[in-house]
């Protein structure tokens, strides 16, 4: 198994449930093929470095965000489940942009 790290940026209108919703179905994801999750940190309401647009506007019609919540997902998986999450997250509304790094060292 090899060691990823996953940063997302959601919306920061992105209702706290929903996210949480989307944390357990990538978790259960990586649990029920095989692999742990070591941890899932909340990094809070950042500025973005630039705008971000988003696939769809929301309900309030906001296509383009200033402001994004950056949260990281460790995992232990194969690199097929990390294909699998990253789909997830590319189909997942509230998500702006995902990035997936292999991690270097297991012990944070």
């Amino acid at each position: 198994m090899v060691f990823y790290e996953c940063l997302m940026t959601a919306k920061n209108t992105a209702h706290y449930n929903n996210l949480t919703s989307l944390m357990k179905d990538i978790s259960l994801k990586i649990v029920n093929k095989g692999g742990i999750v070591r941890s899932i940190q909340n990094h809070g309401i950042r500025q973005l470095p630039h705008r971000f647009r988003a696939k769809y506007a929301d309900r309030e019609g906001n296509r383009y965000y200033e402001k994004g919540r950056f949260i990281s997902v460790f995992y232990d998986a194969n690199p097929g489940v990390m294909r699998e999450v990253e789909g997830i997250l590319n189909l997942d509304e509230q998500i702006l942009r995902n990035t997936h790094l292999k991690g270097r060292n297991k012990f944070m």
